[in-house]
């Protein structure tokens, strides 16, 4: 196995390094039935299921197999796949089982879903399991999207329709495991084209660039939205809310700790949609500039926020990489290894609220372009 050992000088590493080194460790935390263990949904403090990181390895560990053709990362991916196929994942084959959170929807919104969704859809390619990302398929469609609004709504896992879901880093990376998915299935084309059709509508900045973390869609399509269909009221909690959280600080800072999240959806889904012309309006530049900006000093912000990406370097580094910044993005991705990764265990569980959440996101790297990206630590 290639890169830095325990006690070793060496002072750089590489994207396929790092993973293949995660991945073995992961083999260890794997259980007979194929699941990880369950985080909790990291400074949050809320049980989850083992869904969401048996999805986050199932995507690094065939990453890893394809990189490496060794057959035991086959092999645990499959196993780790096919607990997410199977009836505790679904009880009642709608949606996944994502969280045990009294008072609050199992399925997680459609956040919940998208972690299934993109690591059974790129599982699905690599391992040749068309089963695979036709469940993915299955899943994605079962949110129904309103092509109006722009907007998926949230299903819980007895398939119960709970109306949209008002966070815009949901909305993304649901669209941005979509488009895992629609490198095999073609269906999916569609909603997402529509979805980007209406994000700028849907979404509000502050001046810095910062994108705020409800959706702002236009009131007219909310009342007309809510007056069809009254189980839709929660959206105009998000009007009345606005103003209020316009002059935040704690909202403002959550913001910030999210916008890793937000930029790196947008860039998977700007690898997928290059000539949308959503890109060529500004208003994404103006978040991803925020990133790198001195004047702002987000590098630093996005990395001291209380909640938001628990790898906030390595998200922002993945939109940082595909919009072409590639300075700032060695820069953030080595903070985080440098501060998160325990070389002797092999995983990004050092400094962690909830490590065994933490460690499962290094999928965010195997979702980079270049595996062969090396990195100044």
């Amino acid at each position: 196995m290639s890169g830095p050992q325990p006690g070793s000088h060496k002072r750089t590493i590489t994207v396929h390094e790092l993973l293949e080194r995660s991945a073995r460790a992961a083999l260890d935390l794997q259980r007979e039935d194929g699941s990880f263990p369950p985080g909790q949904n990291g400074v949050y403090d809320e049980p989850e299921t083992p869904v969401r990181t048996t999805s986050h390895w199932l995507t690094t560990l065939s990453k890893v197999y394809a990189l490496t053709g060794e057959r035991v990362f086959a092999d645990a991916a499959s196993d780790a796949a096919d607990y997410l196929l199977g009836d505790d994942a679904r009880p009642h084959g709608n949606t996944f089982y994502s969280r045990t959170v009294a008072d609050k929807d199992a399925c997680d919104g459609v956040i919940g879903q998208a972690a299934p969704i993109r690591g059974l859809s790129l599982a699905g390619r690599i391992l040749d399991r068309e089963e695979l990302y036709k469940t993915a398929e299955e899943v994605f469609f079962l949110h129904p999207f309103d092509r109006r609004l722009g907007l998926w709504e949230r299903v819980e896992i007895d398939g119960e329709r709970l109306s949209f879901d008002r966070t815009v880093n949901h909305q993304l990376t649901f669209a941005a495991a979509g488009a895992e998915l629609l490198r095999s299935v073609e269906t999916v084309r569609d909603p997402l084209e529509t979805f980007l059709d209406q994000l700028e509508k849907n979404m509000t900045q502050r001046k810095n660039g910062v994108i705020r973390h409800y959706i702002n869609p236009p009131v007219s399509k909310v009342i007309r939205t809510v007056l069809g269909q009254p189980r839709h009221w929660p959206l105009l909690w998000n009007i009345l809310a606005f103003g209020y959280h316009s002059f935040s600080e704690e909202r403002r800072r959550k913001e910030i700790g999210y916008l890793p999240v937000v930029v790196s959806s947008l860039a998977r889904l700007h690898r997928e949609f290059p000539d949308h012309e959503l890109w060529q309006r500004g208003s994404i530049d103006t978040a991803v500039e925020y990133l790198t900006s001195r004047d702002s000093d987000g590098a630093y912000r996005i990395r001291t926020a209380a909640s938001g990406s628990m790898l906030p370097g390595i998200e922002a580094g993945y939109g940082l990489f595909v919009f072409g910044y590639m300075d700032p993005c060695r820069d953030l991705i080595a903070a985080d290894i440098s501060e998160h990764f325990d070389a002797e265990r092999g995983l990004l569980d050092r400094n962690a609220t909830d490590p065994i959440s933490q460690s499962s996101k290094i999928y965010n790297l195997a979702l980079f372009p270049d595996p062969q990206f090396t990195i100044r630590l």
